[in-house]
Formats: structure tokens, C-alpha cells, sequence
């Protein structure tokens, strides 16, 4: 029956969000006198959750209890930075619309915080109506574990074979995998295109257009 329904990653997939992550990150580095990175660092920090994005930025063991703290103080600046700089890619919106106008049901499964991941998408993407809307949270656990794709398709009620999972990490193909979906790797966004190629998706988008016509042709 082809592909009925797909799941996106967000960072880097739906949202350039890097460079409110890194001010947000960075200025917590810079109250407790930690070095600072360039934007383009935290490409490769980011995709697996605030608690592993600040032990990267901080770059030396800490333990547990001086981690939470930070992360406490990174979930306060961010809830105050997410929507300075944060924009779609290009292509989004019109691709969002599209799969809507063809009745592919659509959801979105992150690393990123739960509550931030509800925040973003209802504010970036008002008019789309997504089935499930999913992030970090106690009772799920981080991609590349399958239990959270595998409860949005039960939640979709579509058989995992019959979704897209879209994201531009490899996590997010490892996940795809291990679940029985068709995977997308995305070009645009925070992971080199080599690095998608050796976790052999089904297939490569290089702009959100190719998306649907590889859904089309799946």
C-alpha cells in the first residue's frame, strides 16, 4: 500500500535551531567559566538530548549532580532563547501542506526535550495537524531506541512499513531500521551526508521537494 504515514526528526530536519541552542548553551558555559564554541561545534554536539549536548559542551568528566545542574540552568536559558534565531527550512511549510493535502499522517519524534518539542512545533507549524508531537521524556527512551516510533505508529494506527522516518541524523536511520520503517536521510541539516550514506537509508532528500517523490515512488 506504500507509505501512509511518516515521522520527522525536528533539529536539523524541520527547524535550523542551532544557533539558539549554542547562545543558550554558551551563555550557561560562560557563567560558570567554562569555554565557549562556535556555532558550527554544535552541529555535533546536539541530537541526543540537553543532559549529553552540555556534558559535550563542557568537554571533561563532571559529576551527575553538577551535570543536572547545568542542564536545569540550559532548560531556563533556552525556554527564554528558542524562537530568537530558530526558523524552518526552506520548503518546510510547503511540504508539510502537501503530505496534508494527500492525507499522509504525519508526527514528529525528537531527542529534544518533550516540552520544548511541543512548544516549538505547535508555534513553527500552527496550521499542521500532527498526529503525535513526542520528545525526551522519563517514560521514552532516546532514538536510536525503536519503543517511541513504534508507539507513534501504534498511535497513528499505521504499520510500521508504512512509514517514512525522516530525520538527518544517523540516529534517527538506525531507528528506522530497527522498527521496520522506510528510511530518509536528510542533507540539509546537522550531519555530514557521508555519514547518513554509511547507515544506508532507503534514501537521500537533498531539498524537502524530493521528499514527497520519494514517498510517491516507495
Amino acid at each position: 500500500m506504500g507509505i501512509r504515514g511518516v515521522i520527522f526528526d525536528l533539529d536539523g530536519t524541520l527547524l535550523d535551531t542551532i544557533a539558539d541552542l549554542a547562545y543558550s548553551v554558551n551563555s550557561v558555559l560562560a557563567r560558570h567559566g567554562y569555554r565557549k564554541h562556535p556555532v558550527e561545534a554544535y552541529k555535533q554536539f546536539i541530537g541526543d538530548g540537553m543532559t549529553m549536548l552540555m556534558q559535550r559542551a563542557v568537554g571533561d568528566t563532571r559529576s551527575d549532580e553538577e551535570i543536572a545542574k547545568l542542564v536545569a540552568e540550559l532548560k531556563d536559558e533556552y525556554a527564554k532563547n528558542w524562537n530568537k534565531e530558530t526558523r524552518p527550512y526552506p520548503g518546510i511549510h510547503e511540504l508539510l501542506q502537501e503530505l496534508s493535502h494527500k492525507n499522509i499522517a504525519m508526527s514528529v519524534f525528537s531527542n529534544k526535550s518533550h516540552e520544548f518539542t511541543i512548544a516549538m512545533v505547535q508555534y513553527y507549524f500552527p496550521d499542521i495537524a500532527f498526529s503525535v508531537m513526542l520528545g525526551l521524556q522519563d517514560s521514552i527512551p532516546r532514538k536510536p531506541d525503536p519503543y517511541g516510533a513504534l508507539f507513534i505508529a501504534r498511535t497513528m494506527g499505521i504499520e510500521p512499513s508504512q512509514i517514512a522516518m525522516i530525520g538527518d541524523s544517523a540516529t534517527d536511520i538506525q531507528m528506522a531500521h530497527k522498527c521496520g520503517m522506510y528510511s530518509i536521510g536528510v542533507s540539509w541539516g546537522y550531519r555530514p551526508l557521508d555519514v547518513l550514506i554509511q547507515h544506508n537509508p532507503h534514501a537521500i532528500a537533498h531539498i524537502p521537494e524530493d521528499i514527497m517523490r520519494i514517498i510517491m515512488l516507495a
